[in-house]
């Protein structure tokens, strides 16, 4: 995967695996190791510039809304949904990414570890206004199961926006590999100098958008962003790129 370099936290290569499978990095435990150093990403001409600015025109207005920030990270998005007057519930696998979102929002927001791909911890139905999910979901290998989930919470004609890798930035990434196929594959990332690989999916097209309709949502929206004009102050070597081959796909889907 391609990204720009912040302080400490860079992404320097996308690759297959080739290690045993009981040998896998497991997403959680890479992003306990990323925690730490993680929101200085956040002011990466990918995420401040791309895909945070395409994500934000998607959701519609919270104020005095009940919001799930389902796969919240360093708390990014609860924040920004605080901010606009949203009651926020954030959850995250990784137990450093629920520390670091809880320091940030204090208790202005029930912060707590929850895995998205096991059934969510709320008994109730219809419970939310709304789900948004910042970069997430490609951790996850079963999106039915997510979508089926978010359709059980949300109320009636509560959204759904969230934005993910591209399939075909992620197709063109590894060699080898069947583009209509859902794959497990593999970022390294470098914390202070250090090797951390993070597992994700990569899928089809078809796998973004028929797991929402056959969950019950309707598709309202779908953008594929980009580049500012101060994404290419930040990484004008990326600009031209990007202005041609998407890396992030955002959607916006209501349940029906």
């Amino acid at each position: 995967m391609e990204t720009s370099e912040p302080v400490q936290l860079t992404c320097e290569k996308a690759h297959k695996y080739v290690m045993p499978p009981d040998e896998r990095p497991v997403t959680e435990d890479a992003y306990d190791e990323l925690s730490g150093t993680y929101r200085a990403h956040e002011d990466d001409a990918f995420c401040a510039e791309l895909e945070f600015p395409a994500m934000t025109e998607l959701v519609p207005d919270v104020d005095g809304k009940r919001i799930l920030d389902a796969g919240c990270g360093c708390g990014r998005y609860a924040e920004w949904l605080l901010d606009r007057g949203a009651e926020v519930v954030a959850v995250d696998a990784s137990e450093g990414m629920v520390e670091q979102t809880a320091k940030r929002v204090g208790d202005q927001a029930d912060v707590r570890r929850a895995d998205l791909e096991q059934s969510l911890d709320f008994a109730e139905n219809d419970e939310f206004d709304g789900v948004v999910s910042g970069l997430s979901l490609h951790y996850v290998e079963d999106w039915r199961r997510v979508f089926a989930e978010f359709a059980r919470i949300l109320r009636p004609r509560g959204f759904l926006a969230f934005s993910t890798h591209h399939p075909l930035d992620d197709y063109l990434a590894f060699e080898d590999v069947n583009y209509f196929e859902t794959g497990r594959e593999c970022m390294t990332w470098s914390v202070s100098g250090e090797p951390v690989d993070v597992p994700f999916y990569r899928r089809p097209f078809s796998e973004v958008v028929n797991p929402l309709v056959e969950t019950g949502f309707r598709l309202d929206e779908l953008v594929e962003p980009k580049p500012t004009a101060a994404f290419e102050k930040k990484n004008p070597e990326s600009y031209e790129k990007r202005l041609r081959r998407p890396i992030f796909l955002c959607v916006r889907a209501s349940r029906q």
